[in-house]
């Protein structure tokens, strides 16, 4: 005797949400930190058990949008209304150099904005050069399409900002 249809169905959707529900958890492993005798930091999925481990929290985000970001150098803060460099800049590189080690040091959430800003960026540059044309949309929602040189263009600057900030 054959089962209903209905039944089957529900059979189905059991099992898919059951799946879906075991996959989940085996996802969700947790990560541990723990230093060794030597002093080294390792960091692992199973707490090791010769030496006193510290869960870390990690938690997912969805990609932010980082097209309104002004980046460095664009706004014209480096230079006065003159075109020449800011006074408060020396013209000695090293005392510059010692002013970046005394700034201080990126804070999780900065950190956090880089790497997602990074992960975008390589995710819309393996796309550019995957595809043939790239479609945009303006301010206005009209879509047009890149020309070859614009979408080069385009490429040349997201490998310059991950050459230069996604070390």
């Amino acid at each position: 005797m054959a089962k209903h249809p209905a039944n089957l169905s529900k059979q189905t959707l059991w099992s898919v949400f059951l799946s879906a529900l075991l996959c989940s958890t085996l996802s969700y492993a947790g990560i541990y930190k723990w230093t060794d005798e030597q002093g080294n930091v390792h960091y692992g999925e199973q707490r090791p058990t010769t030496s006193k481990a510290e869960k870390i929290d990690v938690q997912r985000y969805a990609p932010e949008d980082t097209s309104t970001y002004s980046r460095p150098g664009t706004e014209g803060g480096d230079k006065n209304a003159t075109g020449k460099p800011a006074a408060n800049q020396s013209a000695d590189p090293q005392k510059d150099a010692g002013k970046e080690a005394e700034k201080k040091p990126e804070t999780r959430a900065e950190k956090k904005k880089r790497l997602e800003a990074c992960a975008k960026t390589r995710k819309s540059l393996k796309t550019m050069e995957e595809i043939g044309r790239v479609r945009v949309r303006d301010k206005d929602g009209n879509t047009s399409y890149l020309s070859q040189p614009q979408k080069e263009e385009r490429m040349k600057k997201s490998r310059d900002m991950l050459a230069k900030h996604c070390k």
